[in-house]
């Protein structure tokens, strides 16, 4: 284990504000991490699909201004894009081009923004809809037993400190590093600390929808939530434990339609990053070939966001958004009705040539 995370991990007792200032400092490269042969991959499906934005009853107005704004509307939406367990081989805007594509430099996700505001014609119909195919893959990957939690001196320290660091929705209090070393029983072993967190995790939660409020120190409170809160829980249980954590946010398809859902992602030195699902017991180390990511990570920059959104009215603050899924929405003296849908047009098996 690093030393400095041992000594920020211990300090967090006495100042929680100093923790997570330094945890959060470094932010100058790309933290994605790599991938690579460690990894099954199997089963591909074959997807082609539809995701639409509908706006309706647009209506302009100076009245609509929120405090210090200017009239605004922009959407923006994170992927798909390729990963490994995911080949997006065909993305067409095919009708209202994005205004810009972006790449979110700590979280490697590929952003399209929209910027609507001088597209505005009361009472006319805006659609924005994205067509993409590509395969999907079983994804599984077996962690060296022979690893420990002292290896990740060998990770590069720009992604070991971005991925440990303590953030809105995964506060490393006082009483979750406690938690982290009770659910861990104490195990140096990498592998066998997961998988303790892993089991304590599915023991702990009961699998509510919609939870009350999100982010980790609501999970604590009565250990209830949907899949972003068993999310949020285990991402902030290995990173007090100094793991390399962040979540993945996107589809699970299931009957021919999509269903949000999110889980997590956990950095293995010497393998890359690999996926950990708590919201089902065989998601360990495993992501299947019906789910579809569409963002990683947290606390996402966005580019273009103007300073004065805030979440109280919108979807971004402090040049962020919480999780991107599906859209991202920021709007100031406009009012709008706005609607998704998201359509597979085919969702197949392909057979493996055996050799």
């Amino acid at each position: 284990m690093r030393k400095i995370k041992i000594i920020l991990i211990l300090f967090v007792f006495f100042d929680f504000t100093l923790f997570y200032g330094c945890s959060g400092s470094q932010q100058t490269q790309s933290r994605e991490g790599n991938y690579n042969s460690a990894f099954s991959i199997s089963g591909p499906r074959y997807i082609e699909a539809e995701f639409i934005i509908r706006i309706d009853s647009v209506i302009a107005s100076g009245d609509l201004l929120l405090p210090y704004s200017a009239p605004s509307f922009l959407i923006w939406s994170s992927g798909p894009f390729t990963l490994p367990n995911q080949k997006i081989e065909k993305l067409d805007f095919e009708n209202l081009p994005p205004s810009d594509i972006f790449t979110d430099h700590e979280n490697g996700n590929i952003i399209s923004c929209w910027d609507l505001t001088g597209s505005v014609n009361n009472g006319k119909q805006i659609i924005i809809k994205r067509k993409f195919s590509g395969h999907l893959y079983n994804l599984r990957a077996n962690i060296n037993s022979l690893l420990r939690l002292s290896d990740y001196d060998t990770v590069s320290t720009d992604l070991f400190y971005f991925y440990t660091k303590s953030e809105p929705s995964l506060e490393q209090s006082p009483e979750i590093i406690l938690l982290a070393h009770e659910a861990s029983g104490g195990n140096q072993n990498l592998n066998d600390a997961l998988r303790s967190l892993f089991d304590w995790v599915r023991n702990k939660m009961k699998y509510i929808y919609p939870p009350e409020k999100r982010g980790v120190l609501a999970a604590i409170e009565k250990y209830e939530g949907d899949c972003g809160q068993y999310s949020a829980l285990f991402i902030t249980l290995c990173r007090a434990l100094g793991i390399p954590a962040r979540q993945q946010s996107g589809f699970a398809i299931s009957d021919g339609k999509f269903g949000y859902h999110v889980w997590s992602e956990v950095y293995i030195p010497g393998t890359g990053w690999v996926p950990m699902d708590t919201t089902v017991p065989d998601g360990f180390c495993t992501i299947k070939n019906t789910q579809l990511v569409a963002s990683v990570g947290m606390n996402i920059p966005l580019k273009h966001l103007p300073t004065w959104s805030t979440y109280s009215d919108n979807d971004a603050q402090g040049g962020r958004t919480d999780f991107m899924q599906f859209m991202t929405t920021v709007k100031s003296g406009i009012q709008a009705k706005i609607s998704t849908e998201r359509r597979l047009l085919d969702f197949r098996e392909i057979k493996e040539n055996k050799k």
